[in-house]
């Protein structure tokens, strides 16, 4: 090689260092370059960490699609899927779960549940009067109320149900006190209830995943101004068993010890062979005698 074409083939090298995406290429004399290798020209070149990678156009990775929030529109307060049958109020996070291609939008509860549409049993999805709080539905031509407001006691109902002075009616989750049809049971669980949750006396209300039952109860924790939870202290007290209906789990292991020590002592009503006929199995007929 003579002198002025070395000094050329100097000049061309430095400057495709300068070159970007070209410095350190292959010169590759079959196919195509791609990083420190060659590959065919009908191959994809993707570089990443280390040596080059080859593959055709087809096996390139998908890119995850780009997920899409719907934006509520102005005015709006509540939405539904046009393929479901309940709705939600715009500030619970639960209805950016449905296909936005299905939302519908209602500016008021009178506009959807005039389309048909029910209100979420999920905690704080039913949509509150004005935009706060929870709400359960409330009876013709009155205002809704706040679920979780404290309660003052009414009338207690039976062992695991009381009213409130605002017109609720709660029945305590998790547990399952002896009917009043169970007698002398029911009479004991439902006076328990009385002296732990006398009228006139103020409880707080604490909810879980699902607001309500099939009979539009209100279903809830109920504690003492000491914090105890009332309904724990029915278990503890001997009246009441443990019965769970998912989702609303939230103090379902530290009930079941509660009831499981009073079992173990024979506190209550378990001394006396109250639970040898379940509540609920009193209820479907399956203790009665042929």
């Amino acid at each position: 090689m003579n002198v002025r074409r070395f000094a050329w083939f100097a000049v061309f090298a430095v400057g495709l260092l300068f070159v970007p995406g070209l410095a350190g290429a292959q010169v590759c004399n079959r196919g195509k370059p791609c990083g420190n290798t060659c590959i065919a020209r009908d191959r994809t070149c993707r570089v990443g960490p280390g040596t080059a990678r080859a593959g055709s156009p087809s096996s390139a990775p998908a890119r995850p699609p780009t997920p899409t929030v719907a934006a509520v529109p102005a005015g709006a307060q509540f939405v539904a899927s046009s393929r479901g049958r309940v709705y939600y109020w715009t500030g619970c996070s639960q209805w950016r779960s449905l296909s936005a291609a299905n939302l519908r939008w209602f500016s008021s509860r009178a506009e959807v549940e005039a389309a048909g549409y029910t209100p979420s049993q999920s905690a704080g999805c039913a949509g509150p009067a004005d935009a706060g709080g929870v709400v359960t539905p409330s009876p013709a031509g009155t205002e809704p109320v706040d679920a979780e407001a404290p309660c003052t006691v009414a009338t207690v109902v039976d062992g695991d149900t009381l009213d409130c002075a605002d017109g609720r009616r709660i029945r305590l989750l998790l547990i399952d006190a002896p009917e009043a049809s169970q007698q002398p049971f029911g009479a004991v669980a439902k006076a328990a209830l009385e002296r732990l949750a006398p009228a006139g006396s103020n409880v707080a209300v604490e909810i879980d995943v699902q607001l309500q039952d099939q009979y539009q109860r209100l279903l809830a924790y109920l504690r003492l101004e000491d914090g105890r939870i009332v309904n724990e202290e029915l278990l503890r007290l001997g009246v009441a068993v443990v019965s769970v209906y998912p989702p609303n789990v939230r103090h379902v292991e530290r009930f079941r010890t509660a009831s499981e020590e009073a079992q173990a002592t024979g506190a209550g009503l378990w001394s006396l062979g109250a639970f040898e006929c379940l509540p609920a199995d009193h209820r479907a007929g399956r203790c009665e005698v042929p």
